[in-house]
């Protein structure tokens, strides 16, 4: 009786693992696309540092916050910089928002940044983070996708958190 009531608790397990999966978002694919993009007029803060330092998730909810508040009219944004110059578990990134239209008043800590662009690489991912793929791997499809349209792409991924389940990360053409 003991290993009837093992497998069964098992198989529940297994069932609510793999609903939760699928409710999640897990089996969605990624639309990989080339886009016609204007420019990307940003304003954040930069980043460099180590990896899990909490003032990438103060920066990152700062800017949610602004955005919620009104305060800015726009996407919350991530330009994860692709540096080789960094040290290994070292990231360099702007965290702020991406401007629908342009503002003068601007928090002491925040800048401006300016990203010129006509082309992009896009991946919109419909899915939870928690099942989302890798960022290495959705950047391999996306160099792989502007390799086949001829396109050289720059070496920073922008990455648009439009709602809780859909991201947009796009690579502008050089």
């Amino acid at each position: 009786m003991k290993r009837k009531g093992l497998i069964i608790s098992g198989l529940i397990a297994f069932v609510l693992i793999v609903g939760a999966y699928l409710y999640l978002g897990g089996l969605n694919k990624v639309d990989y696309s080339i886009e016609n993009v204007s420019d990307y007029n940003l304003v954040g803060v930069l980043y460099q540092g180590e990896g899990d330092s909490p003032e990438i998730e103060q920066a990152f909810f700062e800017a949610k916050d602004y955005i919620e508040a009104g305060r800015f009219k726009g996407v919350l944004t991530i330009v994860h910089y692709n540096d080789t110059t960094l040290a290994e578990e070292e990231l360099k990134m702007f965290i702020g928002v991406k401007l629908e239209s342009g503002t003068s008043d601007l928090p002491a800590n925040y800048s401006r940044l300016s990203i010129p662009a006509s082309n992009a690489v896009r991946a919109q991912i419909e899915a939870h983070n928690v099942v989302m793929p890798s960022p290495a791997t959705i950047e391999a499809k996306m160099r792989e996708t502007a390799e086949g349209a001829r396109l050289e792409l720059q070496n920073f991924t922008i990455e648009q958190y439009i709602s809780e389940n859909l991201l947009i990360i796009e690579m502008p053409a050089k």
